[in-house]
């Protein structure tokens, strides 16, 4: 019985199934979600790790050039403050400013991750239409997404690399924020090389992923879409090197 994934035997799932378009879409809008929920927990990471409050502007009160300038003063004569008696900056938790801050990432995955994913699909249409290939675009926009599956399983284990390499964090009002940012993105880069370690298999587990199901989905030898297929996952890790 053929596998119901190509994640462990891609070799059987795609030799009983034609990989079409309406199963990608499916599959693509899964990988969209996995990257939402993993950018999710990576905040959930930081926010257990990092504790502490921090003084910000205050949302409630105008800005210094309203309330010290001539502006306010003529308002004054109608009692008319407009909030310039609330204080400059107020206290924030942390955990606060960790989500705000982590929450400005959904809405351009929603866009960024399908435009991935077309682009992907491109050029492994591409490469194995130089190779001879022959079949819809579909199919190969299908294979894409499956490549990308093996990233919502090796991402959750670099996030709980991370947790398990980051010491906790504890913030004071006092802080400089360069010695902040210094403490934190030291701790980052001794995780980085787990981080690229996990990445290197995601892609390569895809690029297994992507070979046998171009071989069928494109009509193509099994050596001629291992090389688009490795030729475009070796790109995708470069580019995310940068």
């Amino acid at each position: 019985m053929a596998p119901r994934t190509p994640l462990l035997r891609p070799d059987r799932y795609f030799a009983d199934r034609e990989p079409t378009f309406d199963r990608g879409l499916i599959v693509a809008a899964l990988v969209v979600v996995g990257t939402l929920v993993m950018v999710a927990g990576l905040g959930a990471v930081f926010s257990a790790k990092i504790d502490g409050t921090v003084m910000v502007d205050n949302p409630d009160r105008p800005s210094d050039q309203f309330c010290d300038g001539r502006m306010n003063e003529s308002f004054s004569e109608t009692n008319a403050t407009f909030g310039c008696d609330e204080p400059a900056e107020i206290e924030r938790n942390i955990d606060t400013i960790i989500d705000d801050a982590m929450g400005q990432f959904y809405g351009p995955l929603l866009v960024g991750v399908p435009v991935v994913l077309f682009v992907v699909a491109g050029l492994l249409h591409l490469g194995t239409a130089l190779a001879g290939g022959q079949g819809s675009f579909g199919n190969t926009l299908t294979v894409a997404a499956w490549g990308f599956v093996p990233a919502l399983v090796t991402m959750p284990l670099a996030i709980a690399a991370l947790w398990v390499t980051m010491d906790p964090m504890t913030i004071s009002q006092g802080m400089e924020p360069a010695t902040f940012q210094s403490t934190l993105l030291g701790q980052i880069e001794n995780w980085t090389p787990i981080a690229l370690a996990f990445n290197a298999v995601g892609s390569l587990w895809g690029a297994v992923i992507w070979g046998f199901g171009l071989e069928r989905g494109r009509n193509v030898s099994l050596i001629g879409a291992a090389i688009v297929s490795g030729s475009v996952a070796f790109l995708l890790f470069v580019v995310g090197l940068a």
